[in-house]
């Protein structure tokens, strides 16, 4: 596989543009910065910085050297950070501020791109990622977190290129394509855009993915026209056009495809989205731990799309015998985008899989045309009235109401589950909604608790704030139905 950069890649930073040769001067320029540091091939590095043409520059400084590359969000605690450091055992910190690690050498990331400016153009030595395409411990992710804590994710440089490669063509990217990743570059979702950059060619964007009312500005001026952006920011962007038609029209007359991450995205979302704007809403499905498996594209756009190439997807019922086509089932996967398998406690990789597939811990079915349906979470069962299902279960049916939710639920004596069922609508039209819902969900599922509220919290990767919305729950700002 070629891992040469592409003649015709450019990325726009601030308001300046950079070719693919300034970029492979700058990379290899900070790879000799570093390397007078004292990092050495085979070292594992933590890379925390924000979405900027830096954190380009020294991730694939770092493939150059040949390290493995551990990403962490800028904006995580002490406590995690420090706990993350010890389960990866990482050598050194490279970020903008010193996190004060024992046993771990700080290197100031301002310095060292400042440093790497004084050093003369190097147009004539080549940037090779080779040996890091070829590293098992490539790079190091973490999972959300959002019911527990987060797993370290480890992957080869070999999967997340082949991956990359098997999502181009099945997305049906251009390699002249203008994208924009409206997504934190330290999860997969980002990484995986900045690969796919690298594969494909084109112009990569790079900007503030917590501005959104910037978005629909920047968008026009850079004639975008991929963009990839979270459920909870693609919500935003929907609000924002709403609110004034020249956002619509300056998504309409630039954006080709718009991609959400990070989840299952909702029909509500969808038909909303397209209503505004005119366009399709594109989903996809996979996980950091399995890659990209299926997508829709401009041609095909049911579901969460069918195969990408390199990929497999089955569905198995409760004995582990496949579905048919239609029938509701647990997702399992493999292919060229799989993990090497989750950190354990001193720092080697395990793989979880059953007679070779990974459980995604989704339930799903596919259609006839081999459409990939997911439903949501097979995790929390809830037992009430004689009847057991799952969370992602009733929080679909509000779905068909055209109202985004999310279900909480508690261990109680009397009931043995205690439902509380957040949905986004406004608070003081609250009791429009409740009969509809009441009337949408069977007896078994009636939540005991209704809050509705503004606009649900997020997490960077797209995903709903489970906790808070467990602490909100717990602190009974409820509405009674």
């Amino acid at each position: 596989m070629k891992l040469d950069q592409k003649n015709n890649s450019f990325i726009i930073d601030d308001q300046k543009e950079y070719t693919a040769v300034q970029f492979k001067s700058d990379v290899i320029r900070h790879s000799m910065v570093l390397l007078k540091h004292g990092v050495q091939e085979g070292d594992r590095v933590t890379l925390c910085c924000p979405n900027n043409y830096s954190f380009l520059v020294s991730l694939f400084s770092l493939m150059h050297v040949n390290c493995s590359i551990v990403l962490l969000d800028p904006d995580i605690s002490s406590t995690d950070f420090d706990w993350i450091h010890k389960k990866t055992r990482s050598h050194w910190i490279l970020s903008t501020e010193d996190a004060g690690v024992e046993h771990t050498t700080f290197i100031n990331l301002h310095s060292t791109i400042k440093a790497a400016s004084t050093i003369s153009e190097q147009n004539d030595m080549d940037l090779d990622l080779t040996q890091w395409y070829h590293r098992r411990d490539a790079v190091i992710l973490f999972s959300s977190g959002s019911t527990g804590l987060p797993k370290g994710i480890m992957k080869s440089g070999a999967s997340l290129f082949s991956n990359m490669y098997s999502t181009a063509i099945g997305m049906r990217y251009n390699h002249d394509e203008v994208i924009l990743p409206v997504v934190p570059f330290f999860n997969i979702w980002g990484l995986n855009m900045i690969i796919q950059w690298w594969v494909t060619g084109g112009t990569l964007v790079v900007c503030d993915y917590q501005s959104t009312r910037t978005l629909p500005s920047i968008i026009n001026q850079r004639n975008v026209a991929v963009v990839e952006a979270t459920i909870a920011t693609t919500y935003l962007i929907v609000q924002l056009a709403e609110r004034n038609v020249k956002h619509v029209q300056q998504i309409k007359r630039n954006v080709r495809m718009w991609f959400t991450s990070g989840a299952p995205v909702p029909n509500v979302l969808k038909e909303r989205f397209y209503s505004v704007f005119g366009i399709p809403l594109l989903d996809y499905y996979g996980s950091s731990e399995a890659g990209n498996l299926t997508s829709t594209n401009l041609g095909h756009l049911k579901g969460t799309g069918t195969l990408l190439p390199g990929s497999s997807v089955k569905i198995f019922n409760e004995d582990f015998i496949e579905t048919i086509p239609g029938e509701i089932g647990h997702i399992y996967a493999k292919g060229n985008g799989l993990m090497e398998g989750y950190l354990d406690e001193v720092g080697n990789a395990s793989l979880p899989l059953l007679n070779g597939w990974l459980d995604m811990k989704d339930f799903g079915y596919f259609d006839e045309e081999g459409n990939l349906f997911v439903i949501g979470r097979h995790d929390g069962a809830i037992h009430r009235m004689g009847a057991t299902f799952y969370p992602c279960h009733m929080e679909r049916i509000v779905e068909e109401l055209g109202i985004l939710s999310k279900v909480v639920s508690f261990k109680e004596e009397k009931k043995s589950s205690f439902l509380t069922l957040f949905v986004q609508y406004p608070p003081d039209q609250s009791s429009i909604i409740r009969k509809q819902i009441i009337s949408a969900l069977p007896t078994y599922m009636y939540p005991d608790k209704l809050i509705c509220i503004d606009k649900f919290p997020f997490l960077p990767n797209g995903k709903v704030h489970g906790k808070k919305l467990e602490e909100y729950a717990l602190k009974e700002v409820t509405m009674p139905i």
